[in-house]
């Protein structure tokens, strides 16, 4: 578990498809031909001394991360490790293929989310210790949009490919 968290510092973003991380010039967008799913998971540490109760669960999400990176069918396509605002939060962004996918593994007794789940309502939850949250954000195709000016690939542009975006500024 320890061995998994300290990947995750050293390398807080995962792709299923690995595009280089040089700083694309100019301004371009990413396609939005095909739907997405963004799922944010969020946790606070409300005391610093309830250690056992928010290490354990912070130990627990990096492994999840290297089963989920792991499975070829899975869904997930990517994600980014966020701190702040603050030392005490941290925020997990994910990007999904479909909700499907997210629903399955969320609620397949066999994966590691429904133990870690259980873990924490029954033993970390018990305390106010720390918080957690999550939020799921379906797109349709068609509905998402992303820009980025003199940026290495992120978020939906190092999902999916991306174009010069001239035509945004045409016309206004």
């Amino acid at each position: 578990m320890l061995i998994d968290a300290v990947r995750l510092l050293r390398r807080p973003e995962w792709l299923r498809d690995r595009r280089t991380d040089a700083v694309r010039p100019g301004k371009v967008v990413a396609g939005n031909a095909e739907p997405v799913v963004v799922f944010l998971l969020g946790i606070r540490i409300n005391r610093w001394r309830g250690i056992r109760h928010w290490l354990p669960l912070l130990l627990a999400m990096p492994g999840m991360l290297r089963e989920l990176a792991s499975a070829p069918d899975g869904g997930l396509l990517g994600y980014r490790l966020l701190f702040g605002p603050g030392p005490r939060q941290a925020m997990l962004v994910q990007y999904w293929r479909r909700p499907e996918d997210l629903h399955r593994f969320a609620s397949d007794a066999t994966e590691p989310h429904r133990a870690a789940q259980r873990r924490y309502w029954w033993h970390y939850g018990s305390s106010d210790s720390v918080g957690v949250w999550h939020e799921m954000l379906i797109s349709a195709a068609g509905s998402h949009h992303g820009m980025y000016g003199n940026m290495p690939p992120t978020g939906f542009g190092a999902l999916r490919q991306v174009r010069d975006a001239r035509w945004w500024a045409e016309g206004r």
